[in-house]
């Protein structure tokens, strides 16, 4: 839960734009850690007695590795053993000078103690440069940051030049890389043998092929108990090799307890089809340090490569079958194990095509102008996606159609309004409203200014292409690209029309006017909703009004192209609204279902008409008395379809209000069912996961 008077959106961004990390927080002597650094209290307990002998992670020796066969066969059952019950071990004389892991870390620590102004010149979050130095990685998507700066390359299987890499650390880099590279062929080849296999057989599958070299920096914390150095993760490599100096505070989860691993150059972790395992581990904090340390990575992570990894077949029996389908090194870095294990197989260089995509800033209109007559297999949906679709024909579900005409002036009907909004509320989170006040005329023509500004020229539109949330006007294909398992076949473009909208000249020309009136004309509706949602919930009408859930605005209009395969993939995937309440505008083409009673339901354009839906933080602050369902959007060989969704949210806008269930829905029989939270934090939450999958919200159950 976060503090009222946090602004968690604007602190990370401030924090960013700093560009000197956590050190930068140290040197400028803070006593208190910002409130984005500090983790749940469950986080950072559960620490182990590490007294306890049956807690001492396995050191092994690699001294006799080479001369004797007999110890050469004892190390490899030490290895055996200690990645499969640990996925940890350390190692010692294994052939790296101490001269030279020392000066590896001296190397990490002049590069984080220079002159604040040189250090600057490597930061970014663009992954692609050669050098990449910043303050976590996730920090925009994390709902914790950490305490460490991190700056990292890649040294094989191309390197960069000499030049290219930090004088502070440059010499040693080259240096200790080189010698991570030969003990790691020796490495999978122990661990080859340890599996059974020939020793060639894991370098033999490019396991060792490619080297990425991560370096953090963990200043003292002045309240080390509130935070963590790294967060619990497991690691998206081969194997890893990790150089720690004296300060400790890695630990490894085991047993259910976290378990240190005392400072002693080098700890791996493999995965071999669950034969071998990966470890959850993390960073303690510490009021001593900086901590330096340094963590190879056997990857080539998001280096093009097309080649599939899974399970070994020698490993493979009837009592063993494979527990993961096969992929390529740079899908597993963003896909989880058991995502690996039902997502459809994809043979194909995805980081690729989708950087290819989108840096044509044409969107998936800009493929259909190309003469595609196949959908591109970044597009490609599982085929479970398509299920349960309902049949017209054989059943009666229809969304509640809701008729406004008189609403206001008839208390009786009133009345009978409010129930058919409360039902359809509870039962479907969907419902259509005819006679809503906004004339037809203004519904067309937002819907022919969407065209216009879709199907303008393409170098005017690019324009307005980015991936930058805090631009005015945002316009692209997918806000997650590249965090969702398959793209939807649309284009977007959004802007917040409240509480401060841009100016008109910081509007598209093609559907400025029009954007403005009918934004204007829905805020009118959406309080009026609000008021009818209150009375449905029991309460006094102005309740959610004044609760500020019609404060804010923000304007997405969609752009459906004809798709050529519409049987591969989706318009958009399925998903519930972050919001408090949308209300969609749609053409005639039709696609949109929601999903009821376990089947996808038809929602049929009907013309003058508007669908109104309840988002996650209606249905949270309802207690789960109002539903905010799943829905998706169809891809169609008729097109393009537009539709215009409006959200009634203040999205990632800097707001400290905390919003938690309404005290007067809550009784014994109904306790809180959801922790409390901020509209900025739902909605950084909420974009970091993407579409698809399961509900944002169900993360925030008690």
């Amino acid at each position: 839960m976060e503090v009222a008077g946090y602004d968690r959106a604007r602190e990370l961004k401030a924090f960013d734009d700093a560009k000197t990390g956590v050190k930068g927080l140290v040197d400028a002597r803070v006593e208190k850690i910002p409130q984005i650094f500090v983790s749940p209290s469950d986080n950072v307990e559960e620490v182990s007695d590490t007294n306890r002998a049956d807690f001492s992670i396995p050191v092994i020796d690699l001294e006799a590795i080479e001369n004797d066969p007999i110890g050469h066969e004892k190390i490899v059952e030490k290895i055996r053993d200690a990645s499969e019950t640990w996925g940890f071990f350390q190692v010692v004389n294994h052939g790296i000078p101490v001269s030279v892991l020392e000066e590896m870390l001296r190397g990490v620590r002049r590069f984080f103690e220079q002159e604040t102004e040189v250090k600057k010149q490597f930061y970014t979050r663009d992954v692609t440069q050669k050098v990449v130095y910043n303050s976590n990685s996730d920090l925009y998507s994390s709902p914790v940051a950490n305490w460490r700066d991190t700056f990292f390359c890649f040294m094989a299987p191309n390197p960069p030049k000499p030049e290219e890499l930090p004088d502070a650390c440059r010499d040693i880099q080259i240096e200790y890389s080189k010698h991570v590279l030969r003990l790691g062929f020796r490495l999978f080849g122990l661990l080859s043998e340890a599996l059974g296999l020939e020793r060639s057989r894991l370098t033999d599958m490019d396991c060792a092929n490619g080297l990425t070299f991560v370096c953090h920096y963990y200043p003292a914390c002045p309240e080390p108990e509130l935070t963590l150095g790294a967060s619990k993760h497991t690691d998206d490599a081969f194997l890893t090799v990790v150089l720690q100096d004296q300060i400790g505070g890695l630990q490894v989860f085991i047993n259910d307890k976290w378990i240190n691993i005392p400072p002693v150059p080098g700890a791996l972790v493999l995965i071999s089809n669950d034969k071998f395992k990966s470890v959850e581990h993390r960073v303690l904090a510490n009021h001593k340090g900086p901590r330096a340390s340094v963590a190879c990575f056997f990857s080539t992570s998001l280096a093009p490569s097309s080649k599939l990894y899974g399970p070994i077949k020698d490993l493979i029996s009837e009592d063993n079958p494979p527990k993961y389908r096969e992929t390529t090194v740079q899908e597993s870095t963003s896909t989880s194990p058991t995502e690996i294990a039902s997502e459809e197989e994809q043979n194909y260089d995805k980081i690729s095509d989708l950087k290819a995509f989108d840096e044509t800033k044409a969107g998936v209109k800009g493929l259909v102008d190309a003469g595609i007559t196949k959908v591109p297999w970044i597009f490609f949906s599982p085929e479970d996606e398509f299920d349960k679709v309902s049949d017209p024909g054989k059943n009666e579900l229809y969304v509640p159609v809701v008729d406004l005409d008189g609403v206001e002036k008839d208390t009786i009907l009133r009345k009978n309004i409010v129930d058919i909004v409360q039902d359809a509320s509870e039962t479907w989170g969907f419902f259509q409203v005819i006679n809503h006040g906004i004339p037809d005329t203004v519904l067309e023509e937002m819907l022919d200014g969407v065209r216009r500004f879709y199907e303008q020229d393409t170098e005017v539109k690019k324009e307005w292409y980015t991936r930058d949330g805090s631009k005015t006007v945002v316009y692209n294909s997918n806000f997650d690209l590249y965090r969702a398992g398959s793209a939807n076949w649309r284009d977007t473009t959004y802007c917040n029309m409240a509480p401060n909208p841009p100016s008109p000249d910081e509007l598209p020309k093609s559907c400025r006017d029009i954007l403005v009136e009918y934004s204007r004309k829905v805020r009118e509706l959406g309080r009026f909703l609000f008021e009818l949602l209150s009375e449905a919930l029991n309460l006094n009408p102005s309740h959610l009004i004044d609760m500020d859930c019609a404060k804010g605005l923000a304007i997405l209009y969609h752009y459906y192209p004809a798709c050529p395969e519409p049987e591969l993939t989706l318009g958009a995937s399925k998903h519930a609204d972050y919001d408090f309440l949308t209300v969609l505008l749609q053409d005639h083409i039709g696609g949109l279902q929601v999903l009821h009673q376990n089947q996808w339901v038809d929602i049929p354009p009907v013309p003058g008409d508007l669908v109104v839906n309840i988002g996650d933080l209606l249905q949270l602050i309802s207690n789960d008395k109002f539903k905010s369902s799943q829905h998706r959007v169809l891809a169609n060989n008729v097109g393009p379809r537009v539709s215009v969704a409006s959200f009634f949210t203040t999205g990632l806008m800097p707001s400290s209000k905390i919003y938690g269930h309404i005290k007067e829905l809550l009784s014994q029989d109904n306790p809180p069912k959801y922790k409390e939270t901020t509209v900025t934090e739902y909605s950084l939450h909420y974009n970091a996961k993407g579409l698809g999958g399961t509900s944002a919200l169900l993360d925030f159950r008690l």
